[in-house]
């Protein structure tokens, strides 16, 4: 993503560049418009942004003296000049001083494509030279996709790192979960007795990685024991996983075997043991199996989520919980399966005008202590749904209830606690109820019931004066029924009745 900042005292100048920019594709985004290069001076440390589109003339502090200031502070920025015509001499110096290109104005569409294109190309290959001077270089390349890295970036990257001991001869790869987590010191006193080349590396997801070499003369199992020691060297009250990489020569094979670490370490996660190491890698669960998973999801809830019947949806995920359990995906596959579950969830209680945020969807495998514990929240996830489900499908209940009560009972005078009494609730809530789920109050909507029943007796029957008519629906008071019908429909009732004749 390439930030820019765009200086002009023109607005409408600046705002339509900025829009230009944003047309211009997803790569590319504008940090802030300013009118003064004073502005974007005062918000610099926020933003620092990769690219300064300027005006070469403004008030206070022209385009030459903002380019001069920023430098001062910030070396990788790029500056581009907008410029008109006049102002030729002025862009002509800003190149001399260190900008990139210039715009003429009105800015051209294609001139500006060009110019971030080409800005961008620059700024990312000056941003790979920099990871290149990372003290750490297996920190970049652990874990990283080859396949998305620049082929001259991994292979300068794999040269450097082949030049420390580490890499000299074969090596391995122990990724280490710890709850709690133990510092680096700690294991590095562990690990030195181990007699080897190491190096610790903190990864994503609170793991470690130890990365240590291995003589040509240990016996194949050494890793797995030196893992084995080092869990029994945790202190007391430690939890802990532990993932062991097969054995490698040279630093390209890092990514692999970081990912075979990982697979392991997730193996291992399943286990009940407080500290484990995972036995044989597994392969990487295939598409067919993450389907599997959604699938096996669908046949199991969908249909109780469907039908309204919450309270079984406990009971499917429990057996939906077995199924996976014995499949023992990884960490990605179970986002994937909870992302979904969670949609699923959150649009019924959508639909039911309940708060998605009063369930805690924010499940992650990896920070969870082992699988019982993630299945523990997300049965507890379910719960709560389930429960506030339930709970609103019961509160709509009650209120069907009140209506229907209400279209019987609508000529007899309607107290709300006898409605509260009928559905087991308070006065005060159910009116809060009624009207979250109905839009109106309980008294408007018995207004509401008494006035279509009395339009329908002054367009049915004629025999009936209208004061007789306020009677059958509950106004024994003529005054007051002609107020409230002509409130309610704009008319009296005896404009009502000659209008519908």
């Amino acid at each position: 993503m390439l930030n820019i900042a765009v200086v002009d005292d023109e607005e409408r100048i600046r705002l339509g560049l900025g829009k230009l920019i944003q047309d211009a594709g997803e790569q590319y985004r504008v940090v802030g418009t300013f009118a003064s290069g004073q502005e974007l001076l005062d918000q610099w440390h926020e933003l620092q942004p990769d690219l300064v589109i300027t005006d070469i003339k403004m008030p206070q502090m022209n385009g030459l003296q903002l380019m001069a200031n920023i430098k001062q502070m910030a070396c990788h920025t790029k500056f581009a000049v907008l410029s008109g015509y006049n102002d030729f001499e002025y862009a002509r110096t800003a190149m001399r001083q260190g900008a990139l290109e210039y715009l003429l104005k009105p800015v051209n569409m294609k001139e500006l494509l060009r110019m971030l294109e080409n800005v961008d190309e620059l700024v990312k290959g000056e941003q790979n030279e920099r990871k290149l001077e990372s003290d750490d270089l297996a920190s970049f390349l652990l874990g990283a996709d080859q396949r998305k890295m620049p082929g001259h970036l991994f292979e300068e990257v794999c040269d450097r790192l082949d030049q420390q001991a580490l890499f000299h001869g074969y090596y391995a790869v122990i990724l280490l979960r710890t709850f709690p987590e133990i510092v680096e010191e700690r294991l590095l006193e562990w690990t030195s007795a181990w007699g080897a080349e190491q190096k610790i590396i903190d990864c994503e997801g609170e793991r470690q990685a130890i990365l240590v070499s291995i003589a040509e003369s240990s016996h194949a199992n050494i890793v797995r024991e030196w893992a084995a020691m080092l869990l029994q060297q945790l202190p007391a009250g430690t939890s802990a996983k532990a993932g062991i990489s097969g054995v490698f020569s040279g630093s390209r094979w890092l990514p692999q075997a970081y990912r075979e670490a990982a697979r392991v370490l997730e193996q291992a996660w399943y286990s009940d043991e407080r500290r484990c190491c995972g036995g044989e890698g597994r392969q990487p669960v295939q598409k067919e199996e993450r389907y599997r998973l959604v699938r096996s999801l669908d046949k199991l809830l969908l249909p109780a989520l469907r039908a309204g019947e919450y309270a079984r949806l406990p009971a499917a995920l429990r057996t939906w919980l077995d199924e996976t359990a014995s499949l023992q995906p990884g960490w990605a596959e179970l986002r994937e399966v909870c992302f979904v579950l969670e949609s699923y969830m959150a649009e019924e209680m959508k639909q039911r005008g309940i708060p998605v945020g009063d369930v805690d969807w924010n499940l992650e495998p990896g920070n969870s202590e082992n699988w019982r514990s993630f299945a523990g929240q997300l049965k507890t996830a379910v719960e709560q749904a389930a429960g506030l489900l339930d709970q609103g499908k019961s509160e709509h209940r009650a209120v069907e209830t009140i209506k229907a009560y209400i279209q019987q009972h609508y000529t007899e005078e309607i107290e709300l606690q006898h409605l509260a009494d009928l559905v087991y609730l308070t006065p005060s809530y159910l009116s809060k109820l009624f009207k979250t789920e109905t839009g109106e109050t309980i008294t408007d909507y018995c207004i509401a019931v008494r006035i279509e029943h009395a339009k329908r007796l002054l367009k049915e029957d004629h025999g009936l004066k209208t004061y007789m008519v306020g009677e059958c629906v509950g106004y024994p008071d003529p005054a007051y029924f002609n107020k409230v019908f002509k409130k309610m429909t704009g008319k009296t009732p005896k404009e009502y009745r000659d209008f519908v004749r």
